[in-house]
């Protein structure tokens, strides 16, 4: 099954394998817990943190 989301909570209770996309690039793969640890993931669906 493909399923598009943007809601990734949702999602991730969903899947046990999710691909992410950032302006149609893939960006990670893989189980779930594993996704939504990666740095680019954070920087592309919470933004980046920048220094004062």
């Amino acid at each position: 099954i493909i399923m598009v989301e943007h809601r990734l909570k949702e999602l991730f209770r969903l899947a046990d394998r999710v691909i992410v996309l950032n302006f149609g690039r893939k960006i990670a793969e893989g189980p779930p817990a594993e996704v939504m640890e990666d740095p680019n993931v954070k920087s592309a669906y919470l933004g980046s943190e920048t220094e004062e």
